[in-house]
């Protein structure tokens, strides 16, 4: 179709050529050299008829399709094209512009650079429309340059108009006229090709006709045909009719008959229904005793098993233990705790089946327990080489909830985080609502993320991922399911946000209820102890020890976070653990405890130092860097505690409880 439009171009039809042009872009356009083609034809005829918007925009689109295939010498083309429409409606700067990108394309590539003749023939015309006729001539020079004007191609036609307009405004009649025979040269071998497509389109349409006369013929056998079709289709109908007949008197048969084998058939499922009733509730009944069952064994065993625990702790902070010996016990006492958490969990849910959980809201300090939950994760999260952030700048302080089943929540995520994560962050936050009336607590991770497929289907008992995870890290598959009916007890939801490989961030929605804090009971003589030490069974022993003379006791991990507890709590004594100095032990010890010791006295706090057999050189450089009192470890709790609290406080038995651990 875009050969016949061309013909007609070249008849000067162009009218009709725009019809064929149509046509081609409506049979098919998956092609872009074929659009371009198509685009450039169509535009070229256009312009020939003066029509020059149209023309642009058809010059416009082949030039998008230049673009698209990357050609430069395509692109040059068609920017030539176009600016000798604007040239032509006497639109002379932005014809420049096009001729300027022509140019850039031209001397910076190899491809389009045997396109420069015609740039500078549309840039000659371009300079005689604006009067420049020096450079006028210079260009269309350039651009004949080599060339034999005797032997020129059809495509220098527009170029040798430009050069005959040029040198006889110059008054050069030599050259015009030579342009000029040129130009007719070319005209003449137009006439001769318009001639031979005027008399290829008359052969065409002699074709056309004897075609129609032969589509003429076949209509009429195909009625012929059709009236055939219409006779056989009628004694198809009546074939059918008589056929539907038998069938329906057949299935009338059939429903009778099926009738009566539904009235047997229901008495038999009535019968299977009572069976099935009396099932279900047999059902019902053992699994009520098995959960039942499985809340007293749970119960049971987590006596024994706490008492195990307790025993390894006491083996593992006495420092006289052989090494071999600390390894098994170590062992033992690892295998309990993961034994420990799996009976808590089916005990958990043992409640939560039966409807025995029970939740008890009190004031607690959220940041308080915030902190807390931190403290005990921070040290497996660093273990591990991850990174623990803690963000609690938009928390509210005090609230009522039941802070246990809170802390149990945020332990199940932060144990999952952490199991699940081999690089990267681990981060705790909590933050209230946009109107200030829900909590909103995040635990999010960089792990191996989470399938949105399966983002319902983990909050299921018993399930996980995959296998390929339950092999891999260990696991029940119960955490989640409890902290989703944890959630649901203190009326709120959990939602994950997570991808398979992008890490997932779980987000506890729960209601807000501020209380003002209690006040602190009268009779302690101390405003209270800060711990600062990184081993949290360390700070459990130490808290035992000393509550009783200290009042209220804190934690921090480190001297950052003692600075912190220190400003909010105003303790008068702060304790220092040697594992907070010396891992940066030598020139940097000093500074770390100094730090934390000027802090600690402009609360008006003193400051010991637990140190392990402290030489006299130690002793004098915790001294100078501000520590009050240094204390030799290991000691014994009575006299750790008569060294902080000197005579004051209740009496304390005398054989006391030898703390290894400090």
């Amino acid at each position: 179709m875009q050969n016949i439009a061309n013909l007609y171009v070249y008849g000067g039809d162009h009218k009709t050529a725009g019809r064929y042009f149509d046509q081609s872009e409506q049979v098919y356009d998956g092609d872009n050299l074929l659009l371009l083609t198509l685009y450039n034809n169509r535009a070229a005829g256009l312009r020939s008829m003066e029509r020059y918007e149209e023309s642009g925009r058809e010059y416009r689109r082949a030039l998008a399709m230049a673009i698209k295939e990357n050609s430069a010498f395509l692109q040059a083309r068609i920017l030539t094209n176009l600016a000798l429409v604007y040239l032509e409606s006497e639109n002379v700067q932005q014809a420049n512009t096009l001729i300027d990108q022509a140019w850039f394309l031209t001397r910076n590539s190899a491809e389009a650079k045997h396109w420069t003749p015609f740039v500078q023939a549309i840039g000659a015309r371009a300079a005689l429309q604006q009067g420049d006729l020096s450079k006028a001539k210079s260009l269309i020079d350039a651009s004949f340059e080599g060339d034999d004007l005797s032997a020129t191609q059809g495509s220098r036609r527009d170029a040798h108009v430009i050069a005959y307009d040029i040198y006889r405004k110059l008054g050069d009649d030599r050259r015009a006229l030579v342009h000029l025979e040129a130009l007719r040269r070319l005209t003449d071998e137009q006439t001769k090709i318009a001639t031979s497509t005027n008399t290829a389109l008359m052969a065409a349409r002699f074709d056309f006709a004897n075609q129609e006369l032969r589509i003429a013929r076949l209509k009429a056998d195909e009625l012929r045909t059709g009236i055939e079709i219409e006779r056989s289709r009628a004694r198809y109908q009546q074939t059918l009719f008589t056929s539907i007949g038998i069938a329906a008197l057949v299935i009338l048969t059939l429903l009778t008959v099926g009738l009566f084998t539904l009235r047997r058939s229901r008495n038999q499922v009535r019968a299977a229904n009572t069976a099935l009733g009396a099932t279900n509730v047999a059902l019902e009944k053992a699994l009520a005793a098995k959960t039942e069952f499985l809340a007293t064994t749970s119960h049971e065993i987590r006596t024994p098993l706490n008492g195990i625990l307790g025993m390894t702790q006491v083996m593992l902070a006495d420092e006289a233990l052989a090494d071999q010996q600390r390894e098994r016990v170590n062992v033992v006492h690892g295998a309990g705790l993961t034994m420990r958490a799996l009976v808590d969990d089916i005990l958990d849910v043992a409640k939560m089946e039966t409807g025995n959980l029970t939740i008890a809201p009190e004031a607690a300090d959220l940041r308080e327990t915030l902190q807390e939950v931190a403290r005990m994760w921070a040290e497996p999260a660093r273990a591990k080489g991850l990174v623990f952030e803690l963000d609690v700048v938009d928390a509210p302080h005090w609230i009522e909830t039941d802070a246990g089943r809170l802390r149990q929540m945020l332990f199940n995520l932060l144990s999952n985080a952490i199991k699940f994560t081999a690089q990267g962050v681990i981060g705790l936050s909590a933050r209230k609502s946009g109107d200030g009336t829900r909590l909103i607590l995040s635990v999010r991770d960089s792990g191996i993320g989470i399938p949105a497929g399966k983002h319902a289907e983990i909050f299921e008992s018993f399930r996980q991922v995959d296998t390929t995870t339950t092999r891999q890290y260990g696991g029940t598959g119960l955490g989640l399911t409890i902290c989703r009916n944890l959630a649901l007890a203190l009326g709120g939801e959990i939602a994950v946000s997570s991808a398979a490989g992008a890490g997932a961030t779980f987000t506890i929605d729960l209601p807000l209820i501020e209380v003002a804090p209690p006040r602190v009971a009268a009779g302690a003589e101390h405003g209270g102890l800060l711990i600062v030490d990184g081993n949290p069974i360390a700070r459990a022993m130490l808290r035992t020890l000393l509550a009783p003379r200290a009042g209220a006791v804190h934690f921090a991990d480190g001297a950052k976070a003692a600075a912190v507890v220190i400003t909010e709590t105003q303790p008068d004594c702060v304790l220092i653990d040697d594992s907070i100095l010396r891992p940066n032990a030598g020139t940097t010890a000093p500074s770390i405890l100094a730090a934390i010791a000027e802090a600690a006295h402009a609360a008006g706090a003193r400051c010991a130092v637990l140190w392990r057999e402290p030489a006299e050189e130690d002793r004098a450089a915790l001294l100078a860097a501000g520590a009050d009192l240094v204390i030799a470890k290991p000691i014994a709790g009575v006299a750790l505690a008569a060294q902080l609290f000197a005579a004051s406080g209740p009496k304390q038995p005398s054989h006391g409880v030898v703390s290894r651990a400090a």
